[in-house]
């Protein structure tokens, strides 16, 4: 079973269970900082696992001057 960087956000934001908890039983502030920061790592986990086009040839470029 290959992950795809979708499934890998998707279970990066089951997380945000433990962030309900906070919501439900205490202080707001922190159920807040809790969410961005999930939600933060989802995206980043996205980011980082999703396919990335090669780098493009370059051609040579003569150094200026003709050195």
């Amino acid at each position: 079973m290959e992950l795809t960087p979708r499934a890998v956000s998707l279970l990066a934001l089951l997380a945000l269970v433990p962030a309900a908890v906070f919501v439900v039983l205490g202080s707001e502030l922190v159920a807040a900082v809790t969410v961005v920061n999930v939600v933060v790592i989802a995206a980043s986990l996205a980011v980082a696992l999703s396919p990335h086009d090669p780098p493009a040839e370059e051609p040579d470029d003569p150094a200026p001057g003709g050195a």
